[in-house]
């Protein structure tokens, strides 16, 4: 069955590519790959993929690129349950094109990621608030399989004064251990948007979206030399259900869980088009998931936990663009808020917090053959988990600096180089910290601590990134690109607890990947 669904993707992704080859050769690719090297309205364009709403304000009218590349992590710097080491190959390819008076956007990703060294999580890496999985001190490699497709589609009716849309996000998941506790992991996720819209005037519109979403994650944790199962050889080896932000407890029977997921959500946006102050546009979007924890077998479901989040985005995004010159701006507010529901308690236990604050600009300024780009970003993140059972409650507050600068350059042979520089800085503002000392234990230690260090030490970096490109067979723009980040942190707030590891003083990442551009 997941074959034939992944057979089905890669034809429908080969469709819209299809479309988008339906035009100009030539020049269809080089106007490609100079839309990717500017920055701004490139931002435009991602901006755009959250909604159908805006891909024909937003989007260019064609636009097609094939991604296939390989990115490496290494490094000691990271949270408690991230890997020491991280190998990814990904391939990824995404695309506008019309069809008659339909706009369609659409994008598959394929990534396998081989992780060495992760502790205390039998996770996926796409739901971090879950507050009910199973981990074990014992170090394991996890192999990773994800397949995405997303897809959008507008149009105009009733004379241009109606437009609607359509949206999907379908991804699939696989993801396990290949050493003892051996974690297998597979999950799915399908979501689905509406758009409806309306032309007030030729420059000012209204519209609103609704979404539904069904996910689910199954995990089963078993052991391949049956000694280890209970713990009794070697104590890192035992099982623990991790319920909440607390000390867990052993769990070594039925090791299974489900978590089934359902979501709905509604937007509203607006927006406004002028030729001399440009195009703004402001989006409210809000959503409600319920995640329901339960063990399943021949007998009947057993019922753990219910876990509810809600989560609400103010964004606005504005962009004035010329010939020359282009100038966006990014401001984004989000919360997300979520809490669990004990079926043993018939109470609430965790709460998870946080608020994100960012605002991101680019200006792009192309003369004499050049395309300088300029970028900053500013963004304030709070975070906080209590656990009442454990009578944990920890909170930080962090403001995240970037600022880069770009050059591109393409001849008159259209041969194109490109570099840019970023600047990164993580300033750690403050925190709470309430931890009792009388449920220390290895969790507490390893992770909860562990991960306070973390959150709570400043850390500095930069990026650099390169790339050159040239025209093939009249019809791809093809390149190689390549970029390498380096992270290092200041010392570590002493908080009073004794930590059995800490924080690594560094990290190192790269990736490099060979574009086309159709």
């Amino acid at each position: 069955m997941k074959n034939t669904i992944l057979y089905i993707l890669l034809v429908f992704s080969s469709i819209l590519t299809a479309y988008g080859q339906k035009r100009d050769t030539l020049s269809i690719n080089v106007k490609n790959k100079l839309f990717s090297a500017d920055s701004t309205l490139f931002a435009a364009y991602n901006f755009a993929k959250s909604s159908p709403f805006y891909i024909k304000k937003l989007m260019p009218s064609t636009y097609n690129n094939l991604s296939i590349g390989h990115d490496f992590e290494k490094g000691h710097l990271m949270k408690a349950q991230d890997a020491t080491k991280a190998n990814g190959t990904f391939l990824r390819t995404e695309g506008i094109s019309q069809l008659k008076s339909i706009s369609i956007w659409g994008q598959f990703s394929y990534k396998r990621t081989v992780e060495d060294s992760v502790a205390f999580s039998h996770q996926t890496r796409n739901n971090l608030a879950n507050p009910y999985y199973f981990g074990s001190a014992r170090n394991v490699n996890y192999q990773r399989t994800i397949y995405n497709l997303k897809t959008l589609a507008s149009k105009n009716i009733l004379k241009n004064n109606l437009p609607i849309g359509l949206g999907a996000d379908y991804r699939i998941g696989d993801h396990y251990s290949t050493n003892d506790p051996r974690g297998d992991i597979s999950d799915y996720q399908l979501n689905l948007v509406g758009t409806l819209g309306y032309n007030i005037t030729k420059e000012l519109a209204i519209g609103a979206a609704y979404r539904v979403g069904y996910g689910f994650e199954k995990v089963n944790v078993a052991y391949k030399n049956n000694s280890l199962n209970q713990g009794r050889v070697s104590p890192e080896f035992t099982n623990y259900l991790i319920n909440g932000y607390g000390e867990p407890g052993e769990y070594n029977v039925n090791r299974t869980v489900q978590n089934n997921q359902t979501r709905n959500g509604l937007d509203a946006y607006l927006t406004y088009d002028a030729e001399k102050t440009g195009s703004f546009n402001f989006n409210y979007q809000t959503s409600k998931e319920k995640q329901k924890f339960d063990y399943r077998t021949s007998e009947g479901i057993s019922k753990f936990i219910s876990f509810n989040l809600v989560n609400e985005n103010y964004r606005f995004f504005w962009l004035k663009s010329t010939a020359v010159n282009s100038l966006s701006f990014d401001l984004n507010y989000q919360t997300i808020k979520g809490d669990n529901y004990l079926n043993d308690y018939l109470a609430n236990s965790y709460l998870f917090i946080n608020n994100t604050t960012s605002i991101k600009g680019h200006y792009t300024l192309k003369k004499n053959q050049f395309t300088h780009n300029i970028g900053l970003g500013l963004k304030k993140y709070e975070e906080r988990r209590q656990d009442g059972i454990a009578g944990n409650d920890i909170r930080f507050n962090q403001l995240n600096y970037s600022l880069s600068y770009g050059l591109n350059h393409q001849n008159k042979n259209n041969h194109n180089w490109g570099v840019s520089l970023t600047g990164l800085y993580n300033q750690y503002l403050d925190s709470d910290f309430s931890v009792l000392l009388a449920n220390e234990g290895v969790f507490t230690r390893n992770v909860i601590y562990y991960d306070y260090a973390y959150n709570t030490t400043s850390k500095f970096g930069g990026n650099l990134t390169a790339d050159y490109s040239i025209p093939m067979f009249k019809q791809i723009h093809a390149g190689i690109k390549a970029g390498v980040t380096y992270w290092r942190r200041d010392n570590l707030k002493d908080f009073g607890r004794v930590l059995p590891n800490t924080p690594g003083k560094d990290r190192f990442s790269s990736n490099i990947s060979l574009n086309l551009y159709f």
